[in-house]
């Protein structure tokens, strides 16, 4: 380029003169246009430095990515919640994974938009990640870290393929200080002539707790040929409402590998703020549960839930659960006994 003009070599100009001299028939007009380009560019014109020669890049497949990889390698969530997870002075959470289990107060969480905890507690998920089984609102977060790099404050990373069933089962709640109010009111009152203690007792039902949400169950070992992930968990529980520690009544059932597990809930919770255990919950190869009262919002109540269930084959699986507690409509009775060891006033 010279002078803002393209200089041609002597050779490419024999070119173009033949190239001139051909469009004037014109039968060979197109011929002669795409063979001029091609001597332009061959030649030094304008143009860019491609060599025809060189090997084209190939262009990439979208049916070669895998099918059940978000595109790009975006991270995935299954589920929703209604309301971000509100984060307190009494948040709690349990985390459940193939190695075991860990409960206790929520010092720090974080949340994504579509509802996915990555933090919990001292536990991080981190990389192109797959949460399933997201629920929750204001007062608890649900979900199974299905994929990706799990970290603690120490320690190696734990590693979660999504195609081996391995998994981390995390839920966040709001603990409670007190179990619901006793039932009980009494005062002293004179009756004919006698002190005695009148009492007006509730005959109201226990809490009763159902529904709510569970994590699908996750094989960890054992049995033969096992599904990796179970199907479904369902479960009922009376807890009594008066006494000091609280009666629990009633049963989970867990669905999996075609197979259906009962276990029992603990006989008692005796404090508000700890949480009972039954059977080898705690274990790395048994059966048991784990359950604990929570809040959920506007004075209501629910359950929190830690499982660990062998199925007859003798496939073990695990998952965590809440179930929303509540209380049917209450009669008052009124009861009154007479104080010993008093007279009958005037005698």
């Amino acid at each position: 380029m010279a002078n803002g003009k393209t200089e041609f070599s002597p050779v490419c100009q024999f070119f173009i003169i033949i190239h001139v001299s051909i469009m004037k028939k014109t039968l060979l007009i197109t011929s002669c246009i795409a063979a001029s380009l091609f001597l332009l560019q061959a030649c030094g014109g304008d143009g860019d430095d491609t060599n025809p020669s060189d090997p084209v890049p190939p262009i990439a497949n979208p049916d070669d990515k895998d099918p059940g990889e978000p595109p790009g390698g975006v991270p995935r969530e299954q589920g929703s919640v209604s309301a971000p997870f509100v984060q307190g002075d009494a948040s709690r959470y349990i985390m459940v994974s193939p190695s075991g289990q860990s409960f206790g107060v929520l010092s720090s969480s974080q949340q994504t938009p579509g509802g996915a905890m990555t933090t919990v507690g001292d536990y991080q998920l981190a990389g192109t990640y797959d949460v399933q089984d997201i629920n929750g609102d204001a007062s608890f977060a649900i979900g199974r870290w299905a994929k990706g790099s799990v970290t603690r404050d120490s320690g190696p990373a734990d590693m979660l393929s999504g195609t081996d069933g391995r998994a981390y089962h995390y839920l966040a709640y709001q603990g409670v200080s007190e179990f619901p109010p006793d039932i009980n009111s009494c005062s002293d009152v004179i009756r004919d002539g006698r002190p005695s203690r009148l009492c007006t007792a509730i005959g109201m039902p226990p809490l009763r707790c159902t529904g709510g949400s569970f994590t699908k169950p996750t094989y960890t070992g054992g049995g033969s040929k096992p599904a990796l992930t179970g199907s479904s968990v369902t479960g009922v529980a009376d807890i009594s409402p008066y006494g000091g520690p609280r009666f629990v009544s009633g049963s989970l059932t867990v669905n999996a590998n075609g197979e259906t597990v009962n276990l029992s809930f603990p006989d008692s919770l005796s404090s508000p703020d700890a949480m009972a255990f039954t059977g080898q919950a705690l274990t790395s190869n048994g059966s048991g549960t784990g359950v604990q009262l929570a809040a959920a919002g506007d004075g209501a109540y629910a359950l929190v839930i830690t499982y660990a269930a062998v199925t007859p084959s003798g496939a073990r699986y695990i998952g965590v659960g809440r179930m929303n507690c509540s209380q049917e409509s209450f009669t008052l009775v009124t009861l009154e006994k007479r104080l010993p060891g008093q007279a009958p006033l005037g005698e």
